[in-house]
């Protein structure tokens, strides 16, 4: 490699992270200027809710966030539980069904499946919803108690179409639990953050809310229903076209964290991340495309100089240097999640991980964008 290609190639690779700088940085403030939610207990707007779970293969996990929805403090004659049964195999439905009997004052409306995976059965349930907010979350998740309320409350309260809530990783005990939820969190960290700089660029479907009619019409103009992933991001993606960024917020509140479970092996944490990262590539939102490119490029030119390093031993210099920059880019936004999420005895590994994290976003990366992926 001659001179100038070598000055070209730095370059590019300062451009790309002169750029992650900027971005990691503008989600850094966003997150650091969200104000905490707060509604007080007994302010319960008289709002009707209809929550939503679309279930498969889960007869081991659905009765813990039925269970969650038995214990809310919102009033059970106002809110009403849809679970679509998506084409399961095991036990499901019959588990939820006898769930249904013993927990009468829980309205409980069972389905089976019309179509096929976790968007067609969201979308079923969008339609059989009888109430004006609808709130999402998974068929292994773990609410808290004051979920509806606070979601509620944070929506009454301002107005809003759609709310993003927190959600976080659990358990929380091996060695590759602690980095599944540190990587998780960075994720939650920016969902927050360019939320509330104007510019959602994440969501999570295990912690969502939105006004039912405006989901309804922007459904009609979703291109994305036969793509595996992405019930979440296409949707506000679309509300955020059609009802702009300020209608979307995240709401920042301990009681309305969501657990949901950590990946028990590689081979289900990679699966998962590979699905995520299909959807990349039906993306409408410049911001959403900008933001996933700035990412793995400067991610990819960390990785790319590390290799470089067995041609050239400078190299390797090199890539220590870019890598303790960017974990100082990183740790800010971070300490805050950490702290928001009572996790901070994983900052520890926030460095290590640094020098782990490019190759993962490489390796996923290219394999979601090229391999062909399901829900389960």
């Amino acid at each position: 490699m001659n001179i100038e290609t070598l000055h070209i190639l730095m370059n590019i690779i300062l451009v790309f992270s002169g750029l992650y700088i900027l971005c990691i940085g503008a989600f850094t403030y966003g997150l650091y200027c969200v104000i905490s939610n707060e509604v007080r207990r007994g302010e319960r707007p008289d709002r009707r809710v209809s929550v939503v779970i679309a279930a498969k293969n889960e007869e081991q996990n659905i009765v813990k966030p039925l269970q969650s929805l038995v214990n809310q403090s919102f009033d059970k004659s106002n809110f009403e539980v849809i679970v679509i049964d998506d084409n399961s195999t095991d036990r499901t439905f019959e588990v939820i069904s006898d769930f249904k009997e013993i927990h009468s004052d829980l309205r409980i409306r069972l389905f089976r499946a019309d179509g096929s995976g976790k968007k067609q059965a969201i979308s079923q349930a969008l339609h059989l919803a009888e109430n004006d907010i609808v709130m999402v979350t998974d068929a292994d998740c773990e609410l808290p108690t004051r979920w509806i309320e606070k979601t509620v409350g944070f929506m009454h309260n301002n107005d809003l179409k759609m709310i993003l809530g927190p959600v976080l990783l659990s358990p929380c005990d091996t060695f590759f639990e602690k980095i599944q939820v540190l990587e998780h969190l960075s994720l939650i960290a920016s969902t927050a953050g360019s939320a509330a700089i104007g510019m959602p660029v994440m969501c999570n479907g295990a912690n969502m809310a939105y006004d039912r009619r405006s989901a309804l019409e922007v459904e009609k103009y979703r291109t994305d229903m036969d793509i595996a992933s992405g019930d979440d991001v296409f949707l506000m993606e679309q509300f955020v076209k059609h009802f702009g960024s300020r209608s979307v917020r995240f709401l920042m509140d301990t009681d309305a964290i969501v657990k949901t479970q950590s990946m028990p092996d590689l081979k289900s944490f990679f699966r998962q991340r590979r699905r995520w990262v299909s959807k990349t590539k039906a993306y409408t939102s410049w911001k959403i495309i900008a933001t996933a490119l700035v990412v793995l490029m400067f991610n990819l030119s960390i990785f790319g100089l590390f290799v470089g390093g067995f041609f050239h031993p400078a190299f390797f210099l090199v890539y220590a240097l870019f890598t303790l920059m960017k974990f100082m880019v990183d740790y800010p936004i971070l300490k805050k999640i950490t702290g928001f999420m009572n996790q901070r005895q994983l900052r520890k590994w926030a460095f290590p991980l640094e020098f782990v994290y490019p190759f993962y976003v490489v390796f996923t990366a290219f394999s979601g964008i090229f391999s062909k992926v399901g829900w389960k």
